[in-house]
């Protein structure tokens, strides 16, 4: 026996502990709006911060003691005030910086109310399907993704595929699998305004606020449908498709990508995304890992799983994805050299 890693597991578990509960303060500081209320303000009492929120002063307090504890805001204690930076408000305030992270906390804790549905599965088998595992978890997934889709997909994701950004410029269509609330299919409509963009995504929710937002922009050359993967139009094919941190999901992804790679042009793209982790849980011993591995029985997997599908859960890694392709006839596999840390991309051909 090594007393001294028992020692450092037992504190592990300790500051996981603590990390669970700043997370769920975070959604309330996310959710209430108190974030945004320190943003650009200077140094706040505790009951002007509460009076600026219209908020409990007692609660204000002590979830701002809670907040400098973990090292998301700052404090003096001479004046007793706390401070938000202007690098704290661009992780936890500002909804356009590409390092917003709002999202996660806003989806955090949500997903994890879902924990006595999800022990029933254990026991029982199944899961939950994406339409009932929670009216906020949409919108807390869109708000995630955001900064990566309106800052890089097409500026910097898309052009690491050869030649790909001037057809897009030149106009071509492309079809967005598994769009969600439609801000990647939006981001490359704007980008590329010669290029059509249909996305599609079985979640009639999720499609309803694409639509709402593709007018909100204006948009003309961009359309929604709500289908599953393997549901593309037929006789439509297109130089680009896109899934985005989809296919482990889906309950059928291999179908998925096999009418995907019918969809495909001769010299067409497939640009798929998968979070940045592998398949070998001991290259997961880091925080993306870490994250990304204890998320997956509370959503990817069980979301596919509730409709008897694979459940392939969050992390398949290059390795899966390669697997995948390989089973779905896809001749060409090539792992992009984006540097993210959060996603792997892949360039897939016919």
């Amino acid at each position: 026996m090594d007393n001294k890693k028992v020692e450092e597991l037992a504190f592990r578990v300790v500051g996981d502990m603590g990390g669970a509960f700043t997370m769920a303060l975070g959604y309330i500081g996310d959710r209430l709006g108190i974030f945004k209320a320190m943003a650009g303000a200077g140094p706040l009492t505790s009951l002007e911060l509460a009076e600026k929120a219209r908020l409990n002063e007692r609660y204000v307090r002590e979830w701002a003691k809670a907040m400098v504890a973990a090292e998301y805001l700052d404090y003096d204690p001479t004046a007793d005030r706390y401070i938000m930076t202007d690098e704290q408000a661009c992780v936890l305030a500002n909804e356009d910086d590409q390092m917003f992270v709002g999202g996660a906390l806003h989806f955090t804790t949500p997903t994890i109310l879902n924990v006595q549905k999800i022990m029933d599965a254990f026991r029982n088998g199944g899961g939950i399907s994406y339409s009932e595992i929670g009216e906020e978890i949409p919108e807390a997934i869109e708000r995630f993704f955001r900064p990566g889709y309106v800052h890089s997909l097409a500026r910097d994701w898309l052009s690491t595929v050869p030649g790909l950004t001037e057809t897009l410029e030149k106009g071509i269509n492309i079809a967005d699998i598994g769009c969600g609330c439609g801000q990647s299919s939006v981001a490359m409509a704007k980008a590329f305004p010669k290029s059509k963009v249909l996305g599609i995504d079985y979640h009639g929710q999720s499609i309803d606020r694409a639509r709402k937002l593709a007018a909100h922009n204006g948009l003309t050359n961009i359309e929604f449908l709500k289908a599953s993967a393997s549901e593309i139009p037929e006789k439509r094919y297109y130089e680009l498709i896109c899934t985005l941190d989809c296919i482990h999901d889906m309950a059928d992804p291999l179908s998925a990508l096999k009418s995907i790679r019918e969809a495909l042009t001769d010299g067409g793209t497939l640009f798929w995304s998968e979070p940045n982790a592998s398949d070998n849980p001991i290259d997961c011993r880091n925080p993306v890992g870490k994250t990304f591995s204890s998320l997956s029985p509370f959503h990817c997997m069980t979301v596919s799983l509730a409709h008897g599908g694979r459940g392939l859960g969050t992390i398949i890694g290059e390795s899966g994805a390669r697997k995948l392709a390989g089973e779905a006839g896809f001749s060409h596999f090539e792992k992009l050299p984006i540097v993210n840390p959060l996603n792997q991309f892949f360039a897939l051909r016919r």
